[in-house]
């Protein structure tokens, strides 16, 4: 049977809740593995200072900071009754701030919060804040004619440096609906609701000349967001389809990268953050905000703020000129940014592009480079470009930031002329010593890297780098071939990060001498009803291979040279995955003597029927409702034409949605727990346990058709659905297990069973 696995893992439930079982004689405390710290706060304020705290823990353990301005004096201990820990702060010449120390044993950890005080108040390091929430903004019978060129309502700014502050924009508008707000049930931060900017077509949000404070280098900008495409099937937030800048003149600009504390999701409000320090001495910032997909995203609460500590150090210098001079109109077109390729890359993203006559010098599966004699860039189909280097032709499109450069997207190609010739400049080689400095434009490159296959992308890597690596974008040719080999390159930068896009004009093979080994990949599967499974050995070594389970059978077992392994099986008639370990090694003086490739061989999945009664108790608490509640409030489900009384839900919908909350108990002797459980029709929701103040684990589950509604929800399930935890041991007495919805969402369980 396939199961999913609701739980972090057995053992992380079996760490918070049981005693461990084990043989081992005094090499280990008995009892549950527990640390515990007090106090579990600590207050300081914004001078250098140390506190003691006490750790008292049944198993060695671990403490740590993420915080460059905490120090700990023990870092790691044993088992013990009581162990004095120092924790020192810096001095503090910014804000108020918060930090966390962390202390882990096991699968069991506490946090001591930190607090120390700043020279400031935290609403005295603000710069710059705006909540958009001036005056509510109102959609008219004919829809929103808020653009921000003719309502005000949305300049609601404040901070220290506000007087000097203007605006630039362009397809902006302030809205604002129940749904929508910043303060929804969408929202995972507490936003501040009424009013947010949508971004709608040729759009960018440019604030301009905010004053710094004299002597702060440190600053901190952050925003709510969130991904919201009509009818898109999937609206998680994409970075690269809101960008960010800083400039201190409003010329040349820096790209910001940004994060979310609970990393990237599908339509939640969210706040984002970047903390980034500027050279000593600048007085103003700008700041300017651009969505490339038009009708997408929403934003509010934009801040800029001085941090307490250093971030990523800002070059103005090396800026680019995103042509930010720009409208303050609401929702007009622009007009073409000029008819060279500078021109284009001069201009705002979001510019109309309109060239004609200008030469295809690189092509990949899903774009093309064109040149002129101003320059260069990469036109984006996503799609087979149906062009040749050397094609002249006539491009019309839209410009876009991608990778910090101007691209053209949603092009229209008319190929006027083919076979011309194409002469490529000299190239800028790529060595270990500039890789870190960062073309400005899209420029020739040449270099000599080796390849590295993760997962299923390719990775470049020159001499000793590794923080940053090359990638062949949209290679045309068989990038497997390169893999673990030495590589030359020619080609186009286009952009990037810590990642280079190089479009490749002449890519070639350094040939080596001496002994190579390598396997085309190490993870291989199969479907329940495959049969075989195949993978490549590469190198010029004899070799062997072998199967960890006999019915999983290798053929040729051994080899010289490159060659094709095939594995042989049968059909997976159970519902259980087949792991096998297919172990490649080598006698001869190689790097790497030795690779698992790990088959994964699936179950199949089965209609389950009968036995949807559920053996474990629970109490019903805040928004949660079972066979006993009454109206149309009482659960049943039909889950595969049988009839269910036993059903759970948690969570309430309407106008003012919540999160629900039972408490399962889990009764002595129980060494299994399963149950299905489904979010909503539509939606997703994550379901979250407790034991105590504990959080002990948490899953999203998937949505079911058939949960919509009122009951009796219409469900069907595989036994692919079942979630189920394993306990190694007994639970010794009756355990309660506090399951509720991390946010405002709607859930049914049934079940659930404890074995």
């Amino acid at each position: 049977m396939k199961l999913k696995s609701l739980f972090l893992g057995s053992f992380a439930l079996t760490a918070m809740l049981f005693a461990q079982s084990c043989g081992e004689k005094n090499e280990a405390p008995s009892g549950a593995p527990s640390i515990e710290i007090t106090p579990k706060n600590l207050s300081f304020d914004e001078t250098s200072s140390t506190q003691t705290i006490e750790v008292v823990a049944t198993r060695d353990w671990k403490a740590s900071s993420k915080e460059e301005w905490i120090s700990v004096s023990t870092e790691k201990g044993s088992a013990t009754n009581g162990t004095k820990v120092d924790i020192t702060v810096l001095s503090n010449d910014g804000a108020d701030r918060t930090g966390v120390v962390e202390f882990t044993i096991g699968f069991d950890k506490k946090e001591l919060k930190v607090y120390q005080k700043g020279t400031g108040a935290a609403t005295a390091a603000v710069v710059y804040h705006n909540d958009f929430d001036k005056e509510l903004a109102v959609k008219g019978s004919d829809g929103w004619k808020t653009y921000l060129d003719s309502f005000d309502g949305w300049k609601n700014e404040s901070g220290s440096g506000i007087s000097t502050v203007e605006y630039a924009f362009s397809g902006m508008s302030a809205r604002t609906n129940s749904s929508g707000t910043s303060n929804s049930q969408y929202s995972d931060y507490s936003g501040s609701g009424k009013n947010y900017l949508w971004f709608a077509k040729d759009n960018y949000f440019h604030v301009k000349n905010i004053t710094l404070p004299e002597g702060k280098t440190n600053y901190t900008i952050s925003f709510g967001s969130e991904r919201n495409l009509y009818q898109a099937a999937d609206n998680t937030f994409v970075p690269e389809e809101f960008l960010v800048y800083v400039s201190n003149d409003g010329s040349k600009w820096v790209k910001l990268e940004y994060a979310f504390p609970n990393g990237l999701k599908n339509r939640r409000w969210d706040l984002a953050s970047s903390t980034f320090t500027v050279p000593s001495g600048t007085k103003s910032l700008h700041i300017y905000i651009k969505a490339t997909l038009a009708s997408a995203y929403l934003m509010d609460d934009l801040d800029l703020s001085v941090a307490a500590s250093a971030g990523t150090a800002i070059d103005f210098s090396k800026g680019i000129d995103l042509g930010t001079g720009g409208s303050t109109g609401g929702g007009e077109t622009p007009e073409p940014a000029g008819n060279t390729i500078a021109a284009v890359c001069a201009a705002a993203a979001g510019s109309a592009a309109d060239l004609k006559d200008v030469l295809v010098t690189g092509v990949t599966t899903q774009s093309y480079v064109i040149t002129d004699e101003t320059g260069s860039v990469l036109v984006f189909v996503k799609a087979d470009p149906k062009v040749k280097v050397g094609d002249k032709v006539n491009v019309a499109g839209t410009t876009g930031e991608h990778n910090g450069l101007i691209q053209i997207a949603t092009p229209t190609t008319t190929v006027v002329s083919s076979g011309n010739a194409v002469t490529y400049p000299a190239p800028l080689e790529f060595t270990e010593a500039n890789l870190a400095d960062t073309p400005t434009k899209v420029t020739y490159v040449s270099f000599t890297g080796n390849v590295k296959k993760n997962d299923k992308y390719y990775n470049i890597y020159i001499g000793s780098v590794t923080d940053k690596d090359l990638s062949l974008s949209y290679y045309t040719g068989n990038m497997d071939e390169f893999v673990d080999c030495d590589i030359k390159v020619k080609g186009w930068y286009v952009g990037g990060g810590t990642h280079y896009q190089i479009v490749a004009t002449e890519v070639e093979k350094v040939e080596t001498t001496g002994p190579k080994f390598s396997v085309s990949t190490t993870a291989l599967t199969a479907k329940a009803g495959d049969t075989s499974a195949s993978f490549d050995v590469k190198g010029n070594v004899k070799w062997t291979v072998s199967s960890d389970n006999a019915a999983y059978t290798v053929s040729p077992a051994s080899g010289d040279g490159a060659g094709t392994v095939t594995v042989k099986f049968a059909a997976n008639e159970t519902e259980k995955d087949v792991t096998v370990k297919l172990t490649v090694s080598t006698t001869e003086e190689v790097a790497t003597k030795s690779y698992t490739v790990v088959l994964t061989h699936s179950g199949k999945s089965a209609a389950v029927t009968g036995k949807f009664t559920s053996n474990v108790k629970w109490k019903l608490g805040d928004n949660s409702y079972d066979g006993s509640s009454s109206g149309n409030s009482k659960q049943s489900a039909v889950v595969n034409g049988e009839e269910v009384s036993q059903v759970l839900k948690l969570g309430k919908a309407g106008k003012a949605p919540a999160a629900g909350k039972a408490t399962l108990t889990l009764p002595a002797g129980t060494t299994k727990v399963s149950f299905y459980g489904f979010s909503w029709k539509g939606t997703k929701a994550t379901l979250v346990a407790s034991v105590g103040e504990t959080k002990v684990a948490s899953k999203e589950l998937t949505a079911n058709t058939g949960a919509a509604g009122n009951s009796p929800y219409k469900i069907t399930v595989t036994s692919a659905d079942l979630l189920t935890i394993e306990l190694p041991s007994k639970l010794a007495t009756d355990t309660d297990v506090e399951i509720t919805t991390a946010a405002a969402a709607r859930v049914v369980l049934f079940a659930i069973n404890a074995e």
